[in-house]
């Protein structure tokens, strides 16, 4: 069927209905369609889009902008803990190879200091090489310190377990709000989360996708879902009912 034969029904869709076509269409790119919509609302005495379309596209973009001030917050800090957990292990590596590194050198420093001070000549007192690979693998003092990091393994538990449960914490409010926010979106406007997201401010639809990919065993909290649901919904409503 062409487009100019459903024209005609553009004009007789009900605001609720326009609506959901509206961010249907802003989700998928179709500025057209857009346009379609718009021109075709029936315009009321108040000179504005009728109330049931613009005023539920108003509380829409309100909502998801509290959805990002709620949510953002929440997902900076488990990106910096995610990083930070990522790169202890590496860094533990590091520290202990630069103690290695020092006392090689402060080793090889000290026997020419006192090789020199005891006025002998040669570059190198006798018996002291220097050590390559597996021969400074063997080394009893190189051992003891390459264990240091079993030890700062042990000690960085100490601060790791507790950013792991503050982890855990945040997974779960950020989860909680989210899914408060997904069945907004199913019982009041009738269409998916992330189409709601992706018409208002898709530059958080990466972080989404993160966040549910996190998602694993975490419990939602009861509590925290309904209160934000109420703070969803009632936001909606006193957008699209002000009277």
């Amino acid at each position: 069927m062409k487009k100019g034969r459903l024209d005609k029904f553009y004009p007789s869709f009900r605001g609720e209905e326009r609506f959901r076509l509206h961010l249907e269409a802003v989700s998928r790119g179709d500025e057209a369609e857009v346009k379609r919509l718009l021109e075709s609302s029936p315009r009321e005495s108040y000179v504005m889009n009728e109330v049931g379309y613009a005023y539920r596209c108003m509380a829409s973009k309100e909502i998801v902008e509290m959805l990002d001030r709620v949510l953002s917050p929440l997902l900076a800090k488990l990106e910096m803990m995610q990083g930070f957990r990522e790169t202890l292990p590496y860094a533990l590596k590091i520290y202990t190879n630069e103690v290695v590194f020092a006392y090689r050198d402060g080793y090889q420093a000290g026997s020419k200091h006192a090789w020199e001070a005891a006025g002998k000549t040669g570059d190198l007192p006798p018996g002291w090489k220097e050590q390559k690979g597996d021969e400074e693998d063997k080394d009893p003092e190189i051992q003891n310190l390459r264990s240091l990091n079993k030890r700062l393994e042990e000690v960085s538990g100490a601060v790791v377990s507790p950013l792991e449960e503050l982890e855990r914490n945040l997974l779960q409010e950020a989860l909680t709000i989210w899914t408060a926010f997904a069945h907004f979106c199913s019982e009041e406007c009738g269409m998916e989360p992330e189409k709601l997201v992706k018409a208002w401010f898709a530059p958080m639809l990466p972080e989404i996708e993160k966040l549910k990919n996190l998602s694993g065993s975490i419990e939602l909290n009861p509590e925290m879902l309904e209160e934000y649901e109420a703070a969803f919904k009632k936001m909606w409503n006193q957008i699209i009912e002000p009277n």
